[in-house]
Parts: C-alpha cells; sequence; structure tokens
C-alpha cells in the first residue's frame, strides 16, 4: 500500500483555499468591469439611436422648408 502513494506530491490545502480565493475575487472583478462597460455600450447605442432619430426629423423639417 506504501507504495501507492510514494510519487505523490504533498498538496498545501490552505494555499490552495488562498489561491482559489484570490482567482475568484479577480474573476468577479472581470465580471464587474464587464457588466460596467457592457452598460456604458448599451446606453452610448441609446443616445446614438436617439441622435439618429432626431437627425432624421430635422432632416424632414429642412425638406420641409425647402419646399416653401
Amino acid at each position: 500500500m506504501g507504495y501507492l502513494f510514494e510519487n505523490m506530491e504533498k498538496l498545501d490545502i490552505q494555499a490552495e483555499r488562498r489561491n482559489t480565493d484570490r482567482e475568484r475575487k479577480r474573476a468577479d472583478a472581470a465580471e464587474s468591469r464587464a457588466d460596467a462597460a457592457e452598460s456604458r455600450a448599451d446606453a452610448a447605442e441609446s443616445r446614438a439611436d436617439a441622435a439618429e432619430k432626431e437627425l432624421a426629423l430635422l432632416r424632414k423639417q429642412l425638406e420641409q422648408f425647402k419646399k416653401l
């Protein structure tokens, strides 16, 4: 039975827990940054849509004035 475990590496459970916790925090922070970037992109897209609608309205008004 001793032969079964003689070549195994020793494992530091506490170090593994610290590493896992650190990586989880990094992943959570990256996810938060990604969510914030997505929110900013959505807001920018909304502003762009509103600007396009306003531009279309102004072009329509300009065409009406040109006809006068």
